[in-house]
């Protein structure tokens, strides 16, 4: 499939190329800088984007630490966009993302709306909230809400191929064909979860930074590697397109994907 496309997208470099294998902690820790060639039609480097990947669970993110530990994927895929893709943000960390960025954008009512609230109740952004963020900060990007998965697969598969990333949010709930088969699955989410897509490697997999732990990837925490389509059946479609809420409402609220540096 990749060796049969216009495939721009060129494999990662430094640690991620050489220690994919190896049973060390360097796709572990606190935070991993994922490094990506743009790449011409010959296959020549033009530049380098850095990807800052952050743990929730890292501890040090001052009075957030555990509304990041709780509800932090979204901020930390938030946050490793605006570093990777804002010059003014290259050394953006989620607290300040959460103190700085999402009060600026949301207004400091609504940002006071949700973090005023018990830790329990306090939400994450959400897609839509994502998307106004990267509007802001003149990112192009495409929020995909509603979506049928074949067509949803083509063109995730597309963006990726081009070497652009794309923001997804997988449940806790399995589909095949659209309906839900099982309802307690947590491979990808303990409840909801967003991680970015970063590209797809020499064996067809895609490559996507992940804030949590998962026992099941063992020393690769930061980035892991999966099929497009064992992704797709933990990802669900917005079924409430009109709505509007920067932080996670209700599971019809969200849903989708973003497609970024979309045209």
């Amino acid at each position: 499939m990749g060796d049969n496309k216009n495939n721009k997208y060129e494999e990662f470099d430094g640690n991620i190329k050489n220690n994919r294998n190896n049973k060390n902690k360097i796709l572990d820790g606190k935070r991993l800088d994922v490094h990506i060639h743009d790449c011409q039609e010959n296959g020549s480097a033009t530049s380098c984007r850095t990807y800052p990947v952050f743990q929730q669970k890292a501890g040090d993110y001052n009075e957030y630490s555990e509304y990041m530990t709780r509800h932090g994927c979204a901020c930390c895929s938030l946050t490793t966009l605006l570093a990777a893709y804002v010059p003014s943000y290259r050394f953006l960390r989620p607290d300040d993302t959460i103190r700085q960025v999402e009060k600026k954008v949301f207004s400091e009512s609504v940002w006071q709306n949700n973090y005023g609230k018990p830790m329990a109740r306090q939400m994450p952004v959400s897609l839509y909230g994502i998307s106004c963020v990267l509007k802001d900060s003149h990112v192009a990007h495409r929020y995909m809400g509603a979506f049928e998965d074949a067509a949803a697969m083509e063109e995730i598969e597309a963006h990726l191929f081009s070497g652009k990333p794309v923001v997804i949010e997988t449940s806790r709930m399995k589909r095949e064909h659209g309906r839900v088969v099982r309802w307690f699955d947590k491979k990808y989410a303990g409840s909801y979860h967003t991680m970015i897509l970063l590209g797809i490697d020499r064996d067809d997999q895609i490559i996507f930074t992940d804030s949590a732990t998962r026992d099941w990837a063992g020393e690769r925490q930061r980035i892991k590697w999966a099929a497009l389509s064992d992704l797709m059946a933990y990802m669900f479609p917005q079924k409430n397109v009109a709505d509007r809420h920067v932080y996670f409402s209700k599971r019809k609220n969200t849903g989708g994907y973003i497609l970024v540096d979309a045209s």
